[in-house]
């Protein structure tokens, strides 16, 4: 296996106009291993957005560097909990895409004529969002390099990209050089800035200390970042802000005074979404921090359903004191919807600071024009699940532009 890739490698350097210095021998460490069982995982990014659960999504045209795990290992993953199920989450790593398919696509689309399933994606330049499984900045990428050789590239081709981190290994001197603020976008994501349930909730990141000094060195250097607060986790039991109910506790684990302190590293834009958990992660806070989760949801929230969540009109109010919280402070605030149903996508777009971008990265980083929303839904099924037949597609296609427009009607304001 590792012969094939060592021969498109040098296909690719006597044909392509890129040059590349990866190393591919170190797939030989996970083969050699058996940690790769058959083919490595694909190169190929993926729809994300062709299901109907994030239909709307801006930027779902998807891939991550490492597959099949994440060393930041946080609680509240659902990939993680996915993978889990059928034992292949960090068993025992995660595993390197096969980067020379990845070349391969932007070769194929950008420098001949030949077909391939994403060419007409590809060549609009829809952004390529990097890190939604897996983080790509995990250190073991000092060692095999797979992200920076996408990041390399990425800039030769002149492609518009986000990346989505918990690491401050992202302002190390090898990814800045290439990080070209015209291209380029970074999410950091810091939930807490409480040390201690941090590091409950995602063991093996690095502190919200280390991401906060990442986020003034990017913004410094010109990168746009946001800030992504998401999950975001309550301050007070359900119904204090929205119903004026009466609460002594504090979960401890979130404070609108953080706003402040991501303003004094430079913040400019903050993302945001309500914490949505299954019981096994609840007990697991519950037993690391001695908080009862579920004593904060309201009785009629736990009649609905397992899990923990809150009613629509506590989320709302805590979005709208982060939202005048990031107004006083000079930051641009947006919501993201994923994991909380397509109304919420559709019911808080007042509270954007940019309407035409719920990750607020359109009319900040010049590449980016273009979004996966763009895509007709029959033409992702088509590319997504190509097994799926013309009617099916027919029916989800129209099924998912009914479901958009009743919400849509809902919804405006």
């Amino acid at each position: 296996m590792i012969s094939k890739i060592v021969d498109k490698l040098n296909q690719l350097q006597r044909d392509s106009s890129y040059s590349s210095s990866f190393d591919v021998s170190i797939y030989s460490f996970f083969y050699e291993r058996n940690l790769i069982k058959d083919s490595l995982p694909s190169g190929v990014p993926s729809l994300l957005n062709a299901l109907s659960d994030c239909s709307e999504c801006y930027y779902g045209l998807q891939i991550d560097s490492y597959a099949e795990g994440c060393f930041h290992d946080c609680e509240y993953c659902w990939a993680k909990s996915d993978l889990s199920k059928v034992e292949k989450w960090n068993n025992p790593m995660p595993l390197p895409i096969d980067i020379t398919e990845f070349w391969e696509m932007f070769y194929t689309v950008f420098e001949t004529k030949k077909d391939h399933p994403l060419r007409t994606i590809l060549e609009r330049r829809t952004p390529l969002r990097v890190g939604s499984l897996s983080d790509p900045f995990m250190t073991m990428d000092k060692k095999y390099g797979v992200t920076l050789e996408i990041i390399k590239i990425l800039n030769h081709y002149r492609y518009p990209t986000v990346f989505l981190t918990r690491s401050h290994n992202v302002v190390e001197e090898r990814y800045l050089d290439y990080l070209d603020p015209t291209l380029f976008s970074i999410q950091i994501s810091m939930p807490s800035l409480n040390e201690a349930f941090t590091k409950v909730l995602e063991p093996g990141a690095p502190s919200p200390t280390k991401r906060l000094e990442a986020l003034k060195t990017l913004t410094d250097r010109g990168v746009w970042c946001t800030v992504r607060l998401n999950p975001l986790f309550p301050i007070y039991p359900d119904g204090v802000l929205s119903r004026s109910l009466s609460s002594d506790i504090r979960t401890g684990f979130f404070e609108f005074e953080y706003i402040n302190t991501l303003a004094k590293y430079g913040c400019k834009s903050l993302l945001t979404g309500f914490v949505h958990l299954d019981m096994k992660v609840v007990n697991l806070i519950t037993e690391k921090t001695g908080v009862d989760l579920m004593g904060f949801m309201s009785g009629e929230m736990k009649e609905m359903g397992e899990g923990f969540t809150y009613s629509n009109s506590e989320i709302r109010k805590y979005y709208e004191i982060l939202k005048k919280r990031c107004q006083d402070n000079g930051i641009e605030f947006t919501t993201c919807y994923l994991g909380l149903g397509e109304s919420y996508f559709w019911k808080d777009q007042d509270l954007w600071d940019n309407k035409e971008d719920c990750c607020n990265i359109k009319n900040k980083v010049s590449s980016f024009v273009t979004e996966t929303r763009m895509i007709p839904v029959s033409n992702r099924l088509k590319i997504e699940f190509p097994q799926m037949s013309f009617w099916g597609r027919c029916l989800h296609s129209v099924w998912q532009n009914l479901k958009s427009f009743f919400f849509k009607q809902v919804f405006d304001k």
